[in-house]
């Protein structure tokens, strides 16, 4: 079922990109046209086909993750470190919208650096574009025995119950004409499902009060 499940979803999300690859080459070729219009549909045809890569990247991640711990190379990691470097990373997006975040806490957790670093700019760049401009995105690091947390979280419009549980979906979003202008895959949030499966631990999700809040929780 899940095998079937994953077929199906991944040949409807890749429909409307090879559709649109298609009628575009298709009108492009219909009679001549003058060079400047055909290098239009080609860069047109670059961001579809670039989207469509990101596609496959992405599911070939989760299929690698859902199937094997091996992808996890295991080493002492200090969260407060990771998640400094990828607010660092992110910087310009939250100068962009005015948005300040910071990193406060501490905990060692055994994980794979490049993995986690992932989760949590997944989760951390979700925050920055659904967050309220001017406003601020918390990073929270607390130590759970035998584990740890991280927290993201940021003030905006919030997400309904009904939907909540189901943005660690393959391809759910919420706001899919958004989504697709941004050049979102609908994997972000089920990737870091993967992830923290991968590292036996897992993901929690909350959202009230105009507060919306993803959390990694690391079993050791």
């Amino acid at each position: 079922r899940r095998l079937q499940d994953f077929s199906g979803d991944l040949a409807h999300e890749m429909r409307t990109p090879v559709a649109t690859l298609l009628g575009r080459t298709q009108v492009a070729l219909s009679r001549p046209r003058p060079e400047t219009e055909l290098r239009d549909a080609l860069e047109g045809n670059i961001e579809e086909l670039e989207r469509l890569s990101r596609l496959i990247t992405d599911m070939l991640f989760i299929a690698r993750a859902d199937t094997s711990d091996a992808l996890v190379q295991r080493e002492t990691l200090d969260l407060a470190q990771e998640a400094l470097r990828v607010a660092e990373y992110l910087q310009v997006l939250a100068e962009e919208r005015g948005i300040g975040v910071t990193v406060k806490g501490a905990a060692t957790v055994s994980g794979d650096r490049l993995l986690v670093q992932r989760a949590i700019t997944n989760l951390l760049s979700n925050a920055l574009r659904h967050a309220d401009a001017a406003s601020e995105v918390r990073i929270e690091i607390r130590h759970q025995s035998p584990g740890a947390t991280l927290t993201v979280s940021n003030r905006g419009g919030g997400i309904p119950a009904a939907q909540l549980a189901r943005v660690f979906d393959r391809f759910y979003r919420m706001d899919p004409g958004r989504a697709r202008l941004e050049g979102g895959t609908g994997l972000g949030l089920a990737i870091v499902r993967s992830i923290m499966r991968a590292h036996g631990g897992e993901v929690q999700a909350r959202s009230e009060g105009g507060i919306t809040a993803f959390t990694l929780v690391f079993a050791r």
